[in-house]
């Protein structure tokens, strides 16, 4: 072999070895996602909604601690897979009576009762000075949606009752299972 050719034969050698590419044959991919659960709404009739009670007179308290009564109800628009809706009421309580909501009308006296209208009669208080338990009704869904029936009524409180207005404002927000 000619000496004066191995440095070229060892240069061609090393521009060949060194130009092999080496191609993976495996690789992975790594894909990420979110599932997220149905979500649930108060119904927009709801969301600032103004109630009118009747209209009561003094006398109409003569014996009595509540008149007025008058039934509604609120409701939540939910995705299929929500079961339960459970509402939560906050306000302000009467002075001296924390069961009753209190009014920031022209009457004096006077304040809301709150309360909800189970299926099988009677009512259950939802007081406006209370544990988040005792403030919160939980109900099934059907046909994706969940109503509250309630009832309201004008209530006595501590002081004199005088003619006026009541107004009272209660937020409802809503968590769903």
């Amino acid at each position: 072999m000619n000496l004066r050719a191995l440095p070229l034969l060892l240069t061609i050698t090393a521009s060949v070895a060194t130009s092999v590419a080496h191609a993976a044959t495996t690789g992975s991919l790594r894909f990420t996602g979110r599932v997220d659960g149905g979500t649930c709404n108060l119904a927009l009739s709801d969301v600032s909604r103004a109630i009118m009670l009747p209209p009561v007179k003094i006398p109409d308290f003569e014996g009595v601690s509540y008149t007025g009564m008058y039934d509604f109800e609120i409701s939540a628009n939910c995705d299929a897979d929500v079961r339960n809706v459970t509402f939560l009421f906050a306000g302000t309580a009467a002075s001296g009576n924390g069961a009753i909501f209190a009014s920031t009308g022209t009457a004096s006296g006077i304040g809301l009762w709150l309360a909800q209208r189970p299926a099988g009669g009677g009512t259950s208080t939802i007081p406006a000075n209370g544990s988040v338990a005792q403030r919160s009704r939980t109900v099934a869904t059907a046909g994706s949606r969940a109503i509250l029936p309630l009832q309201t009524a004008y209530h006595k409180t501590s002081g004199a009752l005088s003619q006026g207005s009541l107004a009272t404002n209660v937020t409802i927000s809503i968590t769903y299972d």
